[in-house]
């Protein structure tokens, strides 16, 4: 199953942005509950894309190694020391993880939702987030989530 992995850090989630909700209004849909501006942002973009998103604040991780789990009847989770993880997203999240994937999504859909999710976050909070393709498998697949500095 393919999954993208979004990380950034620096994000400024307590005020709501008037674009994307006015590109909720516009479309119809229900605002993301608990309601943040990067939460609103990956409704407007999941609805267009049918592809599930799932965020979760890094700053409140286990310190120990998290494992993304990917099964064809289930969606994504992180899991900890055998225990899952769950997403938290909130406005006073700054340092965010986002894995996108699902049962019904191919390549195709998972690219273009996290390439559309990375230019979203670029034009609207000015954040350039790390962005990462896998396809799930048995084999342990390190994930590096910050970049080192050169």
């Amino acid at each position: 199953m393919p999954v993208a992995i979004l990380s950034m850090t620096g994000l400024d989630n307590r005020e709501l942005n008037p674009a994307i909700e006015k590109q909720l209004a516009l479309r119809k849909l229900s605002p993301a509950q608990p309601q943040n501006a990067l939460a609103d942002l990956m409704v407007a973009i999941e609805a267009r894309h049918h592809v599930t998103m799932q965020a979760w604040d890094m700053a409140v991780m286990p310190a120990e190694p998290v494992q993304i789990q990917t099964t064809y009847d289930q969606p994504v989770v992180l899991k900890a020391a055998d225990e899952v993880v769950v997403p938290n997203l909130d406005s006073k999240s700054s340092r965010v993880l986002v894995v996108i994937g699902g049962v019904q999504a191919d390549t195709e859909m998972v690219h273009a939702t996290g390439q559309e999710l990375q230019r979203k976050l670029k034009a609207y909070f000015g954040i350039q987030a790390r962005l990462q393709f896998r396809t799930s498998s048995d084999t342990v697949q390190v994930l590096n989530t910050t970049k080192t500095v050169s």
